[in-house]
């Protein structure tokens, strides 16, 4: 009845990154979901950001949970009953007043969303081309995340207080109509160098995970407060609602970088750009006084370099690992940082001063450029032929 994708065809890409994009959609219209919580919905701001903490929290322990799940079972069912799951949950939200209820009811959906990411990142791994195929889900997730923040008020409007839960609710079960046309998709790339990625890189496999929580740390924070940013430097709250939904869909761009350029030209030098560019970015929020155009600056720096630096490295992270576990890891470890990142910048605030968090992003994002260089760096040379000199060859590697 439903006719499969050929295994290389960009559908699948785009299917399985929105599928791995809808496990925790959330989180790309964060500060709706946020302004939902603590708005009509009714709860106070600090149990807003304790939901959502909590959710990303779910989501961590469903990440961790598909690292084992990955080798066990057919992942196309695992998928079919998790994202069921989650569509259920995210509807019945509507139902739940209570704010103990909804505390365990949003981790029960981030549990169910991380085992979606989880798996869905182990597959994305396995295709072909990894820095397509995660540059296709950033794309995704920045596209939709402005999109759904600018649409909405009207959303709300039209349905209730909980549209951003239909929303989520939807991205589920559109992604359980597009698993319909997936191939099996067993394991479709060779494992290249296997040994060598196995072995002599499991230091530079630590640095790369480091790097991953500490750049979506800093990020996840001052995602969680930007609109409130532009809020106490005097700029309107529609404005505010436009220069997000604007700056995020220029942010594209840099999504596209992996799309359209791959591997040809190299990661390193990207990587260290978009991170010096997302420090920067830090540094201008934090100026005093903060225009319109610095702020859409800061934004604009910020949206481009997250996408990119993120696919780069979770491609990094498909060449060290072909069985897709590190992957998994690796969303794990991206679940770490995005739901500790608004409980950091929450505790750095100072009577709504932004300031001492803004530097301490800055300085997170500085850091990113020591603990990454190394990894990146020795994945480029084995992709070129380039050994450390340490290693030795032997005839079981398949090279």
């Amino acid at each position: 009845m439903f006719r499969k994708v050929s295994a290389n065809h960009p559908l699948v890409y785009f299917f399985l990154a929105f599928i791995t994009m809808a496990g925790l959609s959330y989180i790309n219209f964060l500060p709706g979901m946020v302004n939902a919580l603590a708005g009509s919905i009714g709860f106070s701001d600090a149990q807003a950001g304790q939901l959502v903490a909590l959710n990303g929290y779910g989501g961590l322990l469903g990440s961790t949970v598909a690292i084992f799940l990955v080798r066990r079972m057919p992942w196309q069912s695992a998928m079919y009953t998790f994202l069921a799951l989650l569509a259920v949950v995210d509807i019945g939200t509507l139902w739940i007043e209570t704010y103990s209820v909804m505390l365990g009811w949003r981790f029960l959906a981030g549990l169910f969303g991380g085992l979606c990411v989880g798996i869905g990142f182990s597959v994305l791994a396995r295709l072909n081309n990894a820095d397509r195929a995660f540059g296709t889900l950033l794309l995704i997730q920045f596209s939709l995340g402005a999109v759904v923040i600018y649409l909405l008020p009207a959303l709300e409007t039209l349905l209730s207080a909980y549209a951003v839960f239909y929303v989520m609710a939807g991205f589920a079960l559109l992604s359980l109509i597009m698993m319909l046309f997936l191939p099996s998709l067993a394991s479709e790339r060779k494992p290249v160098k296997q040994s060598l990625l196995l072995t002599e890189l499991n230091g530079n496999a630590v640095l790369l995970m480091l790097a991953i929580t500490a750049y979506q740390l800093a990020a996840s924070a001052i995602w969680t407060y930007v609109g409130r940013i532009g809020l106490g430097a005097g700029i309107s709250t529609d404005n505010v609602s436009l220069y997000i939904a604007i700056t995020g869909l220029l942010g594209l761009l840099g999504a596209m970088l992996p799309v359209i350029s791959g591997n040809r030209f190299g990661r390193l030098s990207w990587v260290l750009a978009g991170v010096a560019l997302s420090s920067i970015s830090a540094l201008l929020l934090s100026v005093s006084p903060l225009t319109p155009l610095l702020y859409v600056t800061s934004m604009t720096l910020l949206f481009f370099s997250w996408p990119a630096v993120q696919s780069y490295l979770l491609a990094v992270t498909a060449d060290m690992d072909v069985t897709g576990r590190l992957s998994a890891l690796a969303a794990v470890v991206s679940s770490v940082g995005l739901a500790t990142g608004p409980l950091l910048a929450s505790g750095l605030l100072d009577n709504g001063n932004f300031s001492v968090m803004l530097y301490a992003c800055a300085l997170v994002f500085f850091s990113c450029l020591f603990l990454l260089f190394k990894p990146v760096q020795a994945q480029e040379r084995t992709k070129t032929g380039v050994l450390p000199p340490h290693y030795q060859p032997n005839t079981k590697d398949p090279i």
